[in-house]
């Protein structure tokens, strides 16, 4: 297997941006409540000032998600897994906690509006991205061979 920083190379981030802009939107839309009501809002804002404004986000938080995931990669690599989604899935309180704590050092450079949300929704994370974590491994593990 391989380094995670290779999803930071300029052949490969572009896809793997993009594809976490679509994780993003999906795990979005698959929200309810006041939850989803903010999150649909803040995401229609976002693309309604740039069409690409998701992407050109993933893109940026890019390398946090990259230092984020790093501890649980090379876990995963030493047990040997073949997996690396229901790796995620099942050691999910820490992986939360390290994504939580990569976006905290990120969220400073984002635009205001969406530091805004990210903030009003920083203490629900484990139900936002617990659900989504076998498909962000699954991007990470596809775009890492």
């Amino acid at each position: 297997m391989s380094d995670l920083k290779k999803l930071l190379d300029p052949t490969t981030r572009p896809a793997v941006a993009q594809e976490l802009a679509d994780l993003a939107e999906t795990t979005t839309a698959n929200q309810s409540g006041l939850t989803g009501m903010a999150m649909k809002s803040a995401l229609a804002a976002g693309k309604k000032a740039d069409a690409e404004a998701i992407p050109k986000g993933m893109n940026k938080v890019l390398p946090k998600v990259v230092d984020g995931l790093g501890p649980h990669w090379a876990k995963f690599q030493a047990e040997q897994g073949s997996d690396f989604g229901s790796y995620l899935a099942t050691h999910e309180k820490e992986v939360v906690d390290d994504l939580v704590k990569a976006a905290d050092a990120a969220v400073d450079s984002l635009p205001g509006p969406v530091k805004k949300v990210y903030t009003s929704l920083r203490n629900k994370a484990a139900k936002i991205v617990g659900p989504a974590l076998p498909e962000l491994g699954q991007i990470v593990q596809k775009h890492t061979k």
